[in-house]
């Protein structure tokens, strides 16, 4: 006959507090760890987002530019400069470079003559009215230089 409760139905022993305390702390470690690389993705992001406007505005300034020097008959075989934004990015900046689009001769075939012709003008032609304008946007992230790089190309018609 049992007379009263047993030793086993007191409470915890000292083992499975211990164990209980150990799987709540690798949890705890688990999600902080989750919620710091949160916190760094959301900044890179954020960065990144930073860049992107900034590589639109400083785009749009180079193209305003070109088409000034177009009207007044100047379009650059080749060109780079580069700076640093002011504030509140001074954290950033950028590199710019135009240069003269050159396309591959016109393959030659059976025909010749007339088309490859045509072709050759053509090539000389585009070579002659297309610029590539490429961007680069650049910051330190965490010791480590990030970029975004943008590229278009400006047609003197």
């Amino acid at each position: 006959m049992l007379d009263g409760p047993s030793k086993k139905s007191h409470g915890f022993t000292l083992l499975e507090v211990m164990v209980a305390m150990a799987i709540l702390a690798v949890s705890l470690l688990a999600l902080m760890d989750f919620s710091g690389n949160t916190l760094i993705t959301s900044g890179r992001a954020e960065r990144m987002t930073v860049a992107t406007m900034l590589a639109r505005q400083k785009m749009v300034e180079i193209e305003v530019e070109l088409h000034k020097g177009i009207q007044m008959n100047e379009f650059p075989d080749e060109k780079s400069e580069e700076g640093k934004f002011d504030e509140p990015y001074e954290d950033y900046s950028w590199e710019m470079e135009v240069k003269k689009v050159e396309l591959p001769a016109p393959m030659t075939g059976e025909e010749g003559g007339f088309q490859q012709m045509i072709g050759q003008q053509l090539t000389k032609e585009i070579s002659k009215t297309v610029r590539e304008l490429k961007l680069k946007i650049k910051w330190l992230e965490l010791g480590e230089e990030q970029s975004v790089d943008v590229v278009t190309h400006i047609v003197k018609l």
